[in-house]
């Protein structure tokens, strides 16, 4: 595969996909942080919210909480087989189970103590009105972002610290379930390909790897019996054509 490939990533199932949703946000706030603007400040205080809008699910700890038990449930399997490294399989094992214990442990919703905070609560209202949070609409987010660049990220270091325990469980369940399973070279004739899946298959996700020279991208269709591939040249200004080309790619089966 060309050095150059980017990777699209389809989930399988509710739980990856709020854990891909979630590691985007993450990586989103940490790049604002880094850049010294009111506007990346405001992006950061977004994006946090962002964050709690998709922590509020109800089932979130559950979701997280099932997809743990199959990984330790998978993990522990191999201990079984020979040329193991068992020191190394013996520590993800123990993450997953302290993962497992801090789900459980946590009293109701991930993140209340942010929902209760009535300066984040006004703006997060605030958000859903296009230029909602100008700077006539709320006063008191016009006088905090005054303050130093300092002072802010201290202050949205502290209120994102509340995600730390959520933010290393999405990191070890993705790493792990991208890490399952090895990529495969496939070749999409005229710019489709399909694959029957086993029957008992329990992928998590597909990955798709292109060199970014063909200026192609995927459109991925999975059903209970076979996998879908239409590949699109990208054209920002008509309607996406799928290409008519033979086009060589990776992809991946990552499971649980």
């Amino acid at each position: 595969m060309h050095s150059q490939a980017i990777i699209y990533e389809q989930p399988l199932n509710e739980h990856i996909r709020v854990c891909l949703r979630l590691e985007h946000l993450f990586s989103k706030i940490e790049f604002h942080l880094q850049e010294e603007s009111v506007w990346n400040i405001r992006q950061a205080i977004s994006t946090l919210l962002d964050i709690l809008d998709v922590a509020d699910r109800p089932d979130i700890k559950s979701k997280l909480v099932n997809i743990i038990r199959q990984h330790e449930s998978t993990l522990t399997q191999l201990e079984r087989l020979p040329n193991v490294d068992r020191p190394k399989l013996r520590n993800i094992l123990d993450q997953l189970e302290d993962a497992r214990h801090n789900l459980h442990e946590t009293q109701g919703k991930i993140g209340q103590g942010l929902r209760e905070n009535e300066f984040l609560a006004t703006i997060r209202q605030r958000m859903n009105v296009p230029g909602g949070t100008s700077n006539f609409a709320i006063p008191a987010y016009h006088l905090w972002l005054e303050q130093s660049h300092d002072k802010l990220t201290i202050s949205i270091k502290e209120w994102l610290s509340t995600f730390d325990k959520l933010k290393h469980i999405i990191t070890l369940i993705l790493k792990l379930t991208r890490e399952s399973s090895n990529p495969a070279t496939k070749m999409a004739y005229h710019g489709f390909y399909q694959e029957a899946l086993p029957p008992d298959a329990q992928y998590q996700l597909i990955r798709v790897a292109i060199p970014m020279i063909h200026n192609h991208y995927p459109e991925i269709s999975v059903g209970r019996h076979r996998l879908s591939i239409h590949f699109y040249t990208l054209n920002v200004s008509d309607r996406p054509i799928q290409t008519n080309n033979d086009l060589e790619f990776e992809l991946t089966y990552c499971k649980a």
